[in-house]
């Protein structure tokens, strides 16, 4: 399939068609049907082209002119979006040929997914019109297109802000649940494509689109089958090198791979073969939503590590064991800090309550903004030490003086700005408080605006950093 203008025009349209717009919001799929919920959705993003609705049986809809077919809109056509039961898109698709219209999002379900001959034969028909007519067909049974840069969503709250990340879905829910969950992560969007059954397009037809679009830097994905494993592993290996590639990888057990035959009708594939692919192309593992947060985040704002001596700063003795045994478990040393660091650590640090070696248990430091911005000098001039990670739990934002939190957020991020060694941050909370979740809240924003990647735990920071240390160390590897 050629990645050609007429395809860059579907994530950037200026002229769109729905087919199956309603005057009512009433009608089968409510306010999600197009017509009055996507044409919402659209102008609620803020989106600036002409909107044509298709609807034969009507005149006008959400006070725009309707159209009896698309052939009868007097406009070159960017993108379609249908919306009609599954019998009907056939039709639809023909009428697209007639009209010269290219890229189509089918919205509508009933397909393969289904697992009934109908379904079937309706996939068969609709993917021979497509090639027939050199349509490029996203869907069906998806949510479309998310690019914030041409104000285009078909799902409510969608950040019109664009940013360097591109996710690519087979599930239209949970590429709305990403593109809404990564902006408490700081994480902004290029493109996120949701593609659903994957009839006509697949996974590696998008990915050959976005290795060489310039606003993509990072790509995520939710994959539950690939039609050509091939392919998609000699391409994941390539575009893996200049843009790191986020993969997770859904039914992988023999109930996901039920789950995922009735959800795209597609193969979910033995978790064996995935392994391998893992290790070939040095593509990222991720196994959650919050993993692939985690992940694009550290890519985001992280600058590769010289190794993985890790210098760990918290509160408590417990704690110090625990980070320890954490960090150690992802492949991590704690090294001892050198003995010049220690000495000078122990001009300002006494010896009762306290430890220097690392992991680092020193309440005074963390309850003075003076003694921390200290410390955190004397970690990173420190020649043992590749990473700082800074443990900041309750304790830190509910005892002290009341701007405490607050100052010490100002250290950490005056710190980094002058920093060379990767800083990190776990603000873990073990307390309902509503004042303390409220300052957390504050404090990671503040960071995160500041580029300093902010973690809900130990374990998440350490299997992030771990899998980021691990990628580059593939490529150095391979060259």
């Amino acid at each position: 399939m050629p990645w050609d203008t007429e395809f860059e025009a579907a994530f950037n349209p200026k002229v769109i068609a729905i087919v199956g717009a309603s005057s009512s919001a009433s009608t089968s799929g409510g306010m999600w049907a197009p017509g009055v919920g996507f044409i919402t959705r659209l102008r609620e993003m803020g989106f600036t082209g002409r909107i044509h609705p298709i609807n034969p049986k009507a005149t006008e809809i959400a006070g725009l002119k309707a159209y009896p077919s698309l052939a009868s809109v007097p406009d070159p056509i960017d993108l379609v979006i249908v919306s009609v039961p599954a019998p009907a898109v056939p039709a639809v698709l023909e009428d697209c040929i007639v009209a010269g219209a290219k890229n189509i999002h089918i919205f509508t379900a009933g397909f393969e997914e289904t697992g009934e001959p109908e379904g079937e034969e309706l996939g068969r028909r609709i993917r021979e019109i497509a090639h027939r007519g050199g349509l490029r067909v996203v869907g069906p049974n998806c949510m479309g297109l998310y690019v914030p840069s041409a104000n285009l969503a078909y799902w409510p709250e969608g950040c019109t802000e664009s940013g360097p990340v591109a996710f690519l879905s087979q599930s239209g829910r949970l590429a709305q649940d990403w593109a809404e969950y990564a902006q408490g992560y700081g994480v902004r969007f290029s493109k996120v494509i949701s593609y659903g059954n994957a009839l006509t397009l697949d996974c590696t037809d998008f990915l050959e689109y976005l290795a060489t679009d310039p606003e993509t830097k990072i790509i995520g994905m939710y994959l539950e089958g690939v039609r050509d494993g091939q392919k998609f592993a000699r391409q994941v290996k390539e575009i893996n090198r200049q843009k790191p590639v986020i993969v997770w990888k859904g039914g992988l057990t023999e109930p996901g791979s039920r789950a995922v035959a009735s959800h795209t009708g597609a193969l979910g594939g033995e978790g064996a073969i995935w392994s391998a692919f893992f290790k070939q192309t040095g593509a990222i593992r991720a196994d959650s939503l919050e993993e692939i947060a985690d992940l694009t985040m550290t890519f985001l704002y992280l600058k590769p590590p010289g190794g993985r001596r890790v210098a760990l700063m918290g509160v408590g003795g417990g704690i110090s064991v625990a980070s320890a045994d954490i960090c150690a478990w992802e492949g991590f040393q704690v090294p001892t800090l050198t003995a010049k660091t220690r000495r000078e650590l122990r001009g300002f640090v006494p010896p009762a309550g306290n430890s220097i070696r690392n992991p680092l248990d020193i309440a005074v430091a963390l309850l003075n903004p003076t003694n921390f911005e200290r410390t955190l000098e004397l970690i990173a001039n420190d020649p043992l030490i590749d990473v700082l990670l800074i443990g900041r739990h309750w304790f830190m934002t509910r005892y002290g003086p009341p701007d405490m939190h607050q100052k010490l957020t100002e250290v950490l991020i005056r710190f980094a700005k002058r920093n060379n060694k990767p800083l990190v941050v776990a603000l873990q909370t073990y307390t309902d408080d509503p004042e303390v979740r409220s300052k957390q809240t504050k404090i990671r924003a503040e960071l995160l605006g500041a580029g300093i990647p902010v973690y809900d735990s130990q374990q998440r920071a350490s299997r992030a950093l771990a899998k980021f240390i691990q990628y580059h160390e593939f490529y150095k590897t391979e060259s």
